[in-house]
């Protein structure tokens, strides 16, 4: 007993325990392990990275440098005052900052130390120490005034992300959809194969029963031979069946990215439960408006807004600025003296001053202007027009998906009369009171509706998922979805 119960728990171990999955947890698998998901997730992670990167501009930058000059030139700066070689050390300092405003405020610190050998007409450069501290100002009062040309790109920038965000969306939906399809095939191919199985065991019956009557002289052999014809039929309808099924597998497992030595998951979609279309679409609003719609109506405000920014890129500017620096000199001394009288204020200078800049109203101006308008003028007719058709497609696949609703009652109602037909037909068949042929017709009529109606039933889980490319949106135009 001991033996038998290991060797249970050894086949146990080698074969790895198939788990079932229904549509939910097959859709979320997929997300989590499929690289082409994975790669579209990576992607508007990289889209919104580069909305943040836009502000490179307000990053402060920091500057430091240190340097050491050894000048013998006869034309040397201390040269025509008797100096034969000059040596200098020296550091700077500075730190620059771009706001938001459109200002630009910059910190500049600088000190030397400059040693001079010969007789120098006046001995005081012959060493000497000297430092400076600064602070500069620039503002735009026109083109830039207040931050005007940051809060434009800052909303193209957000227009331009949420497109491009919203097009990796679509895309994932797009596969997901694709994947879902994959799975209600494989839905559809079990039950296909679960008929072909049974309507080669109820055409292995008939043959039996055939073949007992012909033995019995009750039926003639030309019954018999249809019957084998109608096996032979169902083998041939079982073999694609399987065909069909081992296509149907491989789709999940790519969908999956599952290896040929792990075990597929057992499906158990209810390929009977309908989902209205309303309950596919993401987003809380009152209209429903196709996704690529949705996206090309955020292509054409982020058009606008290009437009926009090219002509504030052309406008005339007038920059005020302005700069302040202190000043210290030092006989004798060293850059650390020279840096310890930053502060010193007692020799400053400054200056402000404003200038104007303007660039000529000349044809290549003027064609940049128009050229962005009349793309943005472009992008908003094609969002017009995604508007007109995201509206007819809603109003299409509503309407096919009640005529769909309205087949399957059909096909239902034809599947349930047509299996109630073939039982009959054997009843009377067992009786004698029929023939061979009227219980093969039955039969396979019975079979094909009820696969028809299966058929049926796939397409229109696969129509429900078409609605997952829709998107419900307030009436200003602004949704709400994945």
């Amino acid at each position: 007993m001991k033996k038998c119960a290991l060797l249970g728990l050894l086949v146990l171990a080698w074969h790895p325990q198939v788990f079932s999955i229904d549509l939910r947890e097959y859709l979320k698998v997929v997300i989590e392990k499929n690289k082409s998901v994975q790669a579209l997730d990576v992607s508007k992670e990289a889209a919104e990275d580069r909305k943040t990167s836009g502000d490179i501009e307000l990053v402060p930058v920091l500057t430091a440098g240190v340097g050491y000059l050894n000048d013998k030139s006869p034309l040397g700066q201390f040269a025509q005052l008797g100096g034969t070689q000059t040596t200098a050390k020296d550091l700077k300092l500075g730190l620059m900052k771009r706001f938001s405003t459109g200002t630009d405020v910059s910190i500049t610190a600088s000190a030397s130390e400059v040693e001079n050998e010969g007789t120098l007409l006046n001995p005081a450069f012959s060493r000497f120490a000297y430092g400076s501290l600064g602070v500069g100002l620039e503002q735009s009062l026109w083109k830039d005034s207040f931050g005007n040309a940051t809060s434009l790109r800052w909303e193209r920038q957000d227009a331009v992300t949420a497109a491009e965000v919203g097009k990796y969306d679509l895309q994932k939906k797009l596969l997901l959809i694709d994947a879902e399809a994959a799975y209600w095939d494989y839905v559809y191919q079990n039950e296909n194969l679960r008929i072909g199985r049974a309507s080669l065991e109820r055409a292995r019956r008939i043959e039996s029963w055939t073949r007992r009557r012909v033995n019995d002289g009750i039926s003639d052999r030309a019954d018999l031979l249809s019957a084998q014809a109608l096996v032979s039929a169902r083998q041939l309808q079982l073999i694609s069946a399987e065909d069909d099924m081992a296509a149907a597998k491989r789709r999940i497992r790519d969908f999956m990215e599952l290896g040929d030595s792990e075990p597929i998951p057992e499906i158990t979609g209810n390929i009977s439960q309908a989902r209205t279309l309303s309950s596919m679409v993401d987003g809380k609003g009152a209209r429903v408006v196709a996704l690529d719609a949705y996206l090309a109506s955020l292509n054409s405000k982020a058009m606008s807004l290009v437009a926009k920014e090219t002509e504030d890129g052309y406008r005339p500017d007038l920059v005020l600025s302005g700069a302040y620096n202190t000043n210290n000199f030092q006989v004798g001394k060293t850059v650390g003296d020279a840096a310890s009288k930053w502060t010193d204020t007692e020799l400053p200078t400054w200056k402000v001053g404003l200038n104007l800049i303007y660039l000529f109203d000349t044809d290549v101006k003027n064609a940049a202007q128009s050229a962005a308008r009349k793309d943005a003028l472009a992008a908003k007719l094609q969002s017009e027009r995604k508007m007109l058709d995201s509206e007819s497609a809603w109003v299409e696949i509503n309407r096919r998906y009640s005529e769909m609703n309205k087949r399957i009652d059909a096909a239902t109602q034809i599947a349930r009369l047509q299996a109630d037909a073939a039982k009959a037909q054997t009843d009377l068949f067992n009786k004698g009171r029929s023939i061979t042929a009227n219980v093969i017709n039955a039969e396979e009529d019975a079979a094909d509706a009820e696969l028809n109606l299966t058929k049926l039933k796939s397409e229109q889980r696969k129509m429900e998922a078409q609605a997952r490319l829709f998107i419900a949106v307030d009436e200003s135009g602004s949704g709400e979805g994945n």
